[in-house]
């Protein structure tokens, strides 16, 4: 938006704007922490995978 565009707005537009723009990045933040998340989570189930096919190989000889 230019700056024009700011100095038309009400307080209750610039209001539902800012609101608009702290929800954005909310949600980006959500966005990136539960990737975050699901990144480890799949990385600690190959590990565990991986235990598992050792042990069995291990203990199956």
């Amino acid at each position: 938006m230019d700056k024009k565009d700011l100095e038309n707005l009400s307080e209750q537009e610039l209001s539902e704007l800012k609101d608009s723009i702290d929800e954005t990045i909310a949600n980006k933040r959500y966005k990136k922490s539960f990737s975050a998340t699901n990144t480890k989570g799949v990385a600690i189930a190959w590990i565990i995978f991986g235990v598992l096919i050792a042990s069995y190989r291990y203990f199956s000889m």
